[in-house]
């Protein structure tokens, strides 16, 4: 049984889904000790029980230490088992944490469909549309297919989102090649906020990025929208995409935080990637780690920032497939590039 040291690196939950992932698809079982030791409140929260759970049915697993506040956890898989799952975290857990747990063994399954209940777009995790938009587009260059559906907001403090996710059966994962700067004309620019807040939050967010974008020489394309959803909330995102690489960043809006300042948080880690002349922002580098240790043939991808984020999912992912080879070339915080030798595990 591996055993895995939960304060490693970020330190954070990120540690505790690669583990969850890579039990189910390697039939590995392993013991996590010091669980998000590097956060204020240590141990499993109610959305990290919920890739807990999830993963159990998924794989039909034996779990010890599935409970709230718990630093330790021993998860034995069973059996991959596809079809429909129905999972609801139920608090403003996010969603978007859940599916990437749960995508890549559930498409291994021979697919089937994920029904996710809760947050859709909080703070600290993938909102709905970047998985959408950024993330899931280049998963599927790499050979996974299915189809990703937003069925009610759910922002915070409330939640009560859900989205569903149809997964189809996954023949085999190819490496890309993702280097080449990113250079989009015209970027979209998101600018969505619920139906109990006046419209022009939504105008302003949507102005101000487009005139930050414009004062680079682009032409953003602007989609505004108002939804519902149990909590008010607002968000600006802007995506940048080329023949197959992606370029994101997301902002949620807040009491007493300015639109204006929405917008420029959801440009920065775009305008990152631009003048790093970088294929991919940070976040999807980390998230892209993953499907490409499990690929045929290399992964390299460019991004503007070696986060630890990228830098603790390695180590989890060398502990249990020691023969990938992640090669990370750069300093951490700084621009620099990852090379991923997977081993064609699907």
């Amino acid at each position: 049984m591996l055993i895995l040291d939960g304060s490693y690196g970020e330190g954070g939950g990120q540690i505790l889904r690669t583990a969850l992932t890579l039990s189910l698809l390697t039939g590995k079982a392993f013991h996590l000790v010091n669980i998000r030791a590097g956060r204020p409140r240590p141990g499993l929260r109610p959305q990290h029980l919920a890739c807990v759970k999830g993963a159990a049915r998924l794989g039909q697993a034996e779990v010890q230490g599935a409970e709230k506040g718990s630093r330790e956890l021993v998860f034995r898989p069973g059996r991959l088992r596809g079809g429909a799952y129905t999972l609801d975290i139920g608090t403003a857990g996010a969603t978007g944490l859940l599916f990437q747990t749960l995508y890549l063994p559930l498409a291994r399954a021979g697919g089937g469909r994920l029904i996710l209940r809760g947050g859709t777009h909080v703070p600290a995790s993938p909102c709905f549309h970047y998985l959408e938009r950024v993330f899931w587009p280049v998963v599927c260059a790499m050979g996974l297919s299915g189809e990703l559906h937003l069925r009610r907001y759910g922002f915070y403090p409330a939640g009560g989102g859900e989205i569903r996710a149809d997964i189809a059966p996954v023949r085999g994962l190819s490496g890309l090649d993702l280097r080449a700067p990113l250079t989009d004309p015209s970027p979209v620019v998101l600018s969505v906020i619920t139906a109990d807040l006046p419209g022009h939050i939504r105008e302003r967010q949507a102005r101000r990025a487009e005139s930050l974008l414009q004062a680079r020489g682009l032409s953003p394309v602007l989609e505004t929208a108002t939804v519902k959803a149990s909590s008010p909330g607002t968000f600006v995102g802007v995506v940048g995409r080329g023949e197959t690489a992606r370029a994101g960043g997301f902002a949620l809006g807040a009491r007493g935080k300015p639109a204006e300042r929405v917008a420029e948080e959801a440009l920065r880690p775009y305008l990152e990637v631009m003048d790093a002349e970088a294929a991919v922002d940070e976040y999807l580098a980390d998230q892209l780690l993953l499907p490409a240790a499990l690929a045929s043939g290399k992964t390299v991808l460019r991004t503007p920032r070696l986060t630890r984020h990228l830098l603790t999912n390695a180590w989890v992912i060398e502990r249990f497939l020691p023969e990938v080879r992640i090669e990370i070339r750069g300093e951490e915080g700084k621009s620099g590039e990852v090379e991923i030798r997977g081993v064609a595990l699907f």
